[in-house]
């Protein structure tokens, strides 16, 4: 199935860093397209791509209410709690996510972020190892992820 055009002018004006574009994009759908999880999504990305995690955290937050099983609110929701110092409220707010939020290995990998940045290493370290086992990509991101630097010797090929 081909993505809305709307959709794919949306990601090329980010993936050009023009976000006042990709703003206006968003804002020109039709009432009934612009409350779409797709167009919350798109939202949330341009705030965080303006550094307004305040206002990422809150569309986040309106995803989560708006479709309970997209994973977005709770990923991207979380990622914003770390950044602006509220790790716990980050490991909070990511559990807190539907039972398929499981299934994806950035949960476990942001997980293991936020528990070694609250300096529980071990289970830091468990949640990374959950998060290699689904997606050995991970364990090569880690490798470099400037966040994970006390720990990386734990995983290191």
């Amino acid at each position: 199935m081909e993505e809305p055009s709307w959709l794919e002018k949306v990601r090329g004006y980010l993936d050009l860093g023009m976000i006042d574009e990709a703003a206006r994009e968003i804002e020109k759908l039709p009432a009934t397209r612009r409350g779409t999880e797709e167009a919350q999504e798109m939202r949330i990305i341009v705030q965080l791509d303006r550094g307004d995690l305040a206002s990422a955290f809150a569309l986040c937050e309106t995803l989560c209410d708006l479709a309970q099983d997209n994973h977005a609110g709770f990923i991207q929701g979380a990622y914003c709690l770390h950044e602006m110092e509220r790790t716990e409220e980050a490991i909070e707010h990511l559990q807190s996510g539907p039972q398929t939020l499981r299934d994806e290995p950035l949960y476990f990998y942001n997980l293991g972020c936020y528990e070694l940045a609250m300096g529980r290493d071990q289970a830091a370290v468990t949640w990374l190892e959950q998060s290699f086992q689904m997606d050995p990509i991970h364990r090569k991101k880690a490798l470099s992820d400037p966040d994970l630097k006390s720990v990386r010797h734990l995983f290191s090929e």
